[in-house]
């Protein structure tokens, strides 16, 4: 876990919410997350978690939603990179990303390793983001079933009230299955608060640590 300050220099309203530049060591890998606090906004009693949507020269873009009072030019405290995150097989070939929440934004770091390793990309999500490669295939979220057959590999993200709507053990059943948790993330795993837990496989898991991304078989 490392810290540092970074600066906001480009601001979005699409899924690359923010332009953040900042240490290498600080950039999160697919999955895993920063925690970021406003140093123009010292009351603010939580920091917010920050996501990869890409990398790029000199930091990464931020995936969506974010703070509405950041702006260009905030500076940022931030601690991490955090949690679990996404290992997508160097081996997999038919590559399916989901989003059953308001945004796609947090899958969107899986997209270029996936095609750089020679793999099919598709995208299940209801409002698809701009700017995608064209070699990326948009399908609506009720794909889920006939894709999960086709995939080698499978990333679901979506909030963590609707996990039980989904029937993990068929999908986790017949591909390689990682769920990456929307959940309040306020901690970072430093003290246990359990804001964040999940109750899953007749277990308590806290997203912050143990996730933010599960392996499909946890969570059944």
């Amino acid at each position: 876990m490392h810290t540092g300050t970074s600066q906001i220099d480009e601001i979005s309203t699409g899924e690359r919410a923010a332009r953040i530049f900042c240490a290498s060591n600080l950039v999160p890998a697919p999955g895993k997350y920063l925690l970021a606090w406003a140093l123009s906004e010292p009351d603010t009693p939580l920091p917010a978690p920050v996501f990869l949507a890409e990398t790029c020269p000199g930091g990464f873009y931020a995936a969506a939603p974010l703070p509405v009072a950041w702006i260009p030019g905030t500076t940022l405290h931030l601690t991490g990179p955090l949690g679990r995150g996404f290992h997508l097989p160097a081996i997999a070939r038919r590559v399916v990303l989901v989003s059953l929440g308001a945004t796609p934004a947090r899958l969107l770091a899986l997209i270029r390793p996936a095609l750089a390793q020679g793999a099919s990309v598709s995208l299940l999500c209801a409002n698809p983001p701009a700017n995608l490669p064209l070699a990326v295939e948009i399908l609506p979220p009720d794909s889920l079933t006939e894709m999960a057959a086709w995939a080698d590999y499978l990333a679901l993200d979506l909030p963590r009230e609707r996990l039980p709507e989904l029937a993990l053990a068929a999908l986790a059943g017949q591909t390689m299955l990682e769920v990456l948790l929307e959940t309040p993330l306020p901690c970072g795993g430093l003290g246990e608060c359990g804001v964040c837990a999940v109750v899953a496989g007749r277990k308590i898991w806290l997203a912050c640590k143990d996730g933010p991304v599960f392996e499909g078989r946890q969570l059944i």
